[in-house]
């Protein structure tokens, strides 16, 4: 074989790539069909001389069968915690954090008070209040323990067991919890308190709002950033310079190799303490997969250069690739080692074929400068990086921007020279003798990072800058175009119908969006988000949407987000709040101010809304107040009731004549008038009193999986079809003209 390590490597990744997605049981099945091909393909001479199937083969099955083995054996016994109550004491062993006003500590434990339980594990826990403590100190306490969501294929759970981390909890702070200092450091810790330092640097010599974005550009440290920063960068396709990953490495690692080469240090000494500066970078940043498979392909080159020896880009990418995979059989969770990886093979694949075009192009119109082949060379490597990670981009966000070529070239320049200035600056902060540079090391940076947000707000107002991936139409066009273009690698070389099968996936793409447009013209969407212990509804049609209530877990507020995000929907018709309570209305702050509802329509209780909602929120022109009872009309075919009855909302929902009954926060049904009874659907979260009083066909119940199971069994004794969101995904009925409802699940 030619390139053996690039050959196991992307083989490896590819196999825990597919077990991520499916499941633990799927990997144990194909790690035995891959193994009785292996046998077959030995007992064929010709298969068995050229080395490249068999080796692939047993690449495979070794891959799933250790996926499969590592979640039967390590993961198992830890998720049997779920919905536990456990005491637990170890060492917090990553730099704490905050968000959706809760604050976060990940302990590596050394006991965990459960029969059968495995005592040393990774574990995240929440609380409201933060602890003063500090990093290896010692926790202890008891804890609920609970599952990171997991809505099948890239989800949270997919990604903190790339992290080692399996189970989460949070802590009963009314119980207390102790703490105790630990002299005993491990060499991690002293990389953890230089990743503090910094940051700390950073957010004293720039402004909050510019500290923000530098830190997590950095540092890949984004908790601190506005939520609309990151939704421009991710809807214009430049989130991936918020994740530390290759682009960084690299940044440091020429700044480095420059600084040692103006010292006139002989060159192998200058490779040796690039390699050094590379191992200290991975670990600031916590050894994350993105940054250890660049730092390892580096560290190759240089080790390489030290040793008078040639490296292979493809044999490089294929070992840091293996080495991470073999490590953590989990590390396919991780969407920012994907991103990386595949990202580095399209540029190593394509860049150069895709560069040559670009110029001959500019030579054709008479435009050849050496700034030109510096846009070509940008736009080549862009490109490639965008083709590449497509098939990640929307199998794990769900969303592909169509103008990221564009994006990349105005902003990653720019954000590779502001780290730059940024880490000068913050490192200078603890020299005192050269501490005078930081101020105009700072302004710089400055005024680069305005220019950043600046473009990245002008070009996310683009309309349809992003589109939404998650229809099945759009995952049968990209399939139709792999096919097409591997059917033109294989049948001709050097790329000669790569032009066809661009103009043939222009035109699939074309017909399935008008097809899929006009099948889907006039249907009315009403989706119970799985948002955990409360409930979220939004209805849409052609293209507007109403959200009927936002509740539910700290945690999940961005699923909403996400789902309008899918629909294309920018601004909303309304917004309804029929309750001010955690279950209907927990992050309507965040959903009004992103999506500037036309209508705000909630219940009037002063003192539980200066709680709930700013007051640039509540006192908008187009905020309506109602006090018992609201109606609504929307699109001809929806007719709204919105009543607030003892303190807890009820929607009463007409679509085509379908009528629905939504109570987010529960409710007494013996409150209702009679004319109120009879319906449909029910869909409810929290407690249901006298459910027996109404009627219904179906019962939706927006709760996590304990709660579900409960209510589910009351709805069946009610003789009503239970459905419920307990953490498997979103429920959507589709409403076309008739009173034919389609059910649907969507994850």
């Amino acid at each position: 074989m030619k390139r053996p390590m690039a050959t196991v490597g992307f083989t490896y990744l590819a196999a825990l790539v597919s077990a991520t997605y499916f499941s633990a049981e799927f990997a144990k099945i194909m790690a035995i069909v891959f193994f009785v091909l292996f046998l077959v393909s030995l007992a064929i001479a010709p298969i068995r001389r050229t080395m490249v199937l068999p080796i692939s083969l047993l690449t495979l099955t070794f891959a799933l069968g250790m996926y499969s083995s590592f979640t039967y054996f390590k993961v198992v016994p830890i998720e049997r915690l779920d919905g536990q109550d456990v005491y637990v004491s170890g060492r917090v062993c990553e730099i704490p954090y905050s968000a959706y006003n809760r604050y976060y500590y990940v302990l590596e434990t050394d006991k965990v008070d459960y029969d059968g339980a495995p005592q040393k594990i990774k574990l995240r826990m929440s609380m409201s209040t933060p602890l003063d403590v500090d990093l290896y100190d010692r926790l202890s306490g008891r804890v609920h323990m609970f599952l990171p969501t997991d809505s099948g294929g890239f989800s949270s759970k997919s990604y903190y067991a790339a992290r080692g981390i399996h189970v989460s909890s949070y802590l009963y702070e009314y119980e207390g919890c102790h703490l105790e200092e630990d002299p005993n450091k491990p060499l991690y810790y002293y990389f953890l308190k230089v990743k503090q330092a910094l940051i700390e640097a950073v957010r004293t010599i720039l402004p909050k709002e510019h500290a923000s974005v530098a830190v997590g550009v950095l540092l890949g440290d984004k908790y601190f950033m506005d939520d609309d920063i990151k939704s421009d960068f991710k809807e214009i396709g430049v989130s991936h310079i918020l994740a530390v990953s290759g682009l960084h490495t690299s940044v440091i690692a020429a700044i480095v190799f420059m600084l040692l080469t103006a010292t006139r240090l002989s060159k192998r000494w200058v490779y040796l303490l690039t390699c050094v500066a590379l191992l200290t970078f991975m670990a600031v940043t916590g050894f994350s997969a993105s940054v250890s498979r660049a730092g390892i392909m580096l560290i190759m080159f240089y080790i390489g250069k030290f040793f008078y020896a040639k490296s292979d880009s493809l044999n490089s990418l294929g070992f840091a690739t293996l080495l991470l995979s073999i490590v953590n059989p989990f590390a396919a969770g991780d969407t920012g080692l994907l991103l990386s990886v595949f990202a580095t093979l399209g540029i190593i694949l394509f860049e150069r074929y895709f560069e040559e075009k670009i110029k001959a192009l500019f030579k054709r119109i008479n435009c050849c400068s050496k700034f030109t082949d510096s846009i070509a060379g940008m736009t080549s490597v862009t490109l490639c990086a965008t083709i590449a990670t497509l098939p990640i981009i929307m199998l794990s966000f769900g969303r592909i921007s169509l103008i990221s070529i564009v994006s990349n070239i105005l902003i990653v320049m720019p954000t590779m020279l502001m780290m730059i200035f940024t880490l000068f600056a913050a490192i200078l902060y603890f020299v005192p003798l050269l501490n005078f540079i930081v101020t105009p090391l700072a302004l710089v940076s400055g005024v680069l990072i305005n220019y950043i947000t600046f473009c990245a707000d002008l070009l996310a107002k683009i309309p349809f800058a992003s589109v939404a991936t998650r229809q099945p139409m759009i995952l049968f066009w990209f399939a139709s175009c792999c096919v097409l273009f591997a059917v033109a690698l294989l049948l001709y070389k050097e790329y000669q119908l790569l032009k066809l099968s661009a103009i043939l996936s222009g035109i699939v793409l074309f017909v399935g969006i008008l097809s899929y447009q006009i099948f889907d013209r006039d249907v009315t969407h009403l989706a119970f988000l799985d948002t955990g212990t409360g409930c979220s509804a939004v209805i849409s049609k052609n293209g507007h949407a109403a959200v009927l209530a936002c509740g539910g877990d700290p945690i999940s507020s961005s699923r909403v987000q996400n789902y309008l995000n899918n629909l294309n929907v920018k601004n909303l018709d309304y917004i309804l709040l029929s309750d001010l309570q955690d279950a209907t209305a927990s992050y309507a702050n965040e959903v009004i101010k992103k999506f500037d509802p036309a209508y705000v329509v909630l219940q009037n209780d002063g003192d539980v809304l200066n709680d709930k909602l700013d007051h640039n929120v509540a006192d908008r022109v187009n905020t309506v107040y109602f006090n018992d009872i609201a109606k609504i009309n929307l699109w001809d075919n929806v007719k709204i009731t919105a009543m607030n009855l003892d303190d807890h909302g009820y929607v009463y929902l007409s679509v085509n004549d379908v009528n629905m009954l939504i109570l987010p926060s529960g409710g007494d049904t013996k409150l209702l008038n009679d004319k109120y009874k009879f319906y449909d659907i029910l869909a409810y979260s929290g407690d249901l009193e006298n459910s027996s009083l109404i009627s219904s066909s179906y019962g939706v119940i927006c709760a996590n999986l304990n709660a579900a199971s409960v209510f589910a069994n009351n709805l069946a004794k009610d003789h009503r079809l239970p459905l419920a969101t307990a953490g498997d995904g979103d429920i959507v009925f589709d409403f076309t003209h008739s009173k034919n409802i389609s059910i649907k699940r969507m994850v």
